[in-house]
């Protein structure tokens, strides 16, 4: 049956065009709402933009006024930092287009202009969800693993970056193994001292390059269990197979979880962004180094994972990264895989895992 307009005084008869009819209605009345919406927010962008270009000349009001007119209207932070990003983004907004609110501050998230402009056209032109967009925005973002921030994008406060808990590849402690000694290596693995050593418990030692080992007097419980690793595969965004060195001459396959945060489920398409997102960082490294910590529940190992990542890259860390590094991720160049997967976005943080160190078995 032909499609026909409704007005104020439509009769429907049967059951199936009351249901066509109150569909429409509803579709044409969301779009409206939507429209209304979106030029609602486009409005409060283009005040907030203005009024900081007026003003631009005094010290720090840029980062004052929007968390105080947060607090005056009621209006989170966060959603002002959002409606100030899609003016800027969007001077000109096109209302008749079919994209809602969620979806431009999906494409608020692609810095590129031209990148985000073929975005918008092929969300209209193929009527892709929020969701469907989101993975795109995710994946694209993806490619560039260390993006430089924009201007905008300074002014949001960024997701808490956890602590990194790196320790000393090599390190080792000497424990009582029944009338002996042996060194732990971790992963229930050790090496037996021979009865004539001088070592004794409790004492830190490195495994040099030729798989000996030396005192470690300056070590501590931090240094310990960190090691050289290969990625074998990607699970999903905080699930990983690796082959872990515990010595030169030495190495098992442990499956690890990243600690401290929580990734979407790999059914969804943000759990597949998220995997495509770790594959891509761990392509561009050049070695990888693991701090490990006691299993979870489904006998995962929790990890903290770092990445040595080509110069290139280096030189253009996010903000985020380099925070992580100052808080002792590493050398620079290296990359804190944990917090860098909250800062993109592709993760929640995880706060309940209690870590402690090992004390005995």
């Amino acid at each position: 049956m032909p499609s026909r307009a409704l007005t104020s005084t439509t009769v429907v008869q049967t059951y199936a065009e009351l249901k066509r009819a109150v569909l429409a209605v509803a579709l044409k009345g969301r779009r409206n709402a939507d429209r209304a919406w979106l030029l609602t927010y486009h409005e409060i962008g283009r005040l907030i933009s203005e009024h900081l270009l007026l003003n631009q000349d005094r010290a720090d009001y840029g980062t004052q006024v929007i968390p105080r007119l947060a607090g005056d209207t009621g209006i989170s932070v966060r959603s002002l930092y959002e409606c100030r990003q899609f003016y800027r983004y969007f001077p000109i907004l096109r209302t008749s287009a079919e994209l809602g609110w969620s979806h431009y501050v999906l494409l608020c998230q692609v810095e590129d202009k031209g990148q985000r402009q073929v975005l918008m056209t092929q969300a209209m032109k193929n009527d892709w969800s929020s969701p469907e967009l989101r993975e795109r925005v995710r994946a694209l973002n993806a490619i560039d693993v260390t993006p430089e921030r924009a201007d905008a994008a300074k002014d949001v406060t960024p997701p808490k970056p956890l602590t990194p808990k790196r320790g000393t590849v090599g390190v080792c402690r000497v424990v009582a193994s029944g009338g002996g000694l042996a060194v732990d290596l971790g992963f229930t693995s050790y090496v037996d001292l021979p009865a004539a050593t001088k070592r004794r418990e409790g004492d830190f030692v490195r495994f040099e390059a030729d798989g000996e080992f030396e005192a470690a007097p300056d070590a501590s419980k931090s240094d310990l269990y960190t090691y050289r690793a290969e990625m074998l595969r990607v699970v999903d965004g905080d699930t990983l197979w690796m082959k872990i060195y515990l010595r030169p001459d030495l190495w098992v396959k442990e499956k690890l979880r990243l600690r401290g945060l929580d990734c979407p489920e790999i059914a969804t398409p943000e759990g597949k962004a998220a995997k495509r997102f770790v594959e891509t960082l761990v392509a561009g490294a050049k070695s990888v180094t693991i701090t490990t910590f006691k299993p979870d529940k489904w006998d995962r190992y929790l990890s903290d994972v770092f990445l040595a990542v080509p110069s290139d890259l280096s030189a253009k860390a996010s903000a985020t990264a380099e925070a992580s590094a100052k808080e002792g991720a590493g050398s620079d160049g290296e990359m804190f895989l944990n917090t860098h997967l909250l800062a993109h976005g592709h993760a929640r943080r995880m706060d309940e895992y209690a870590l402690t160190d090992w004390d005995g078995e």
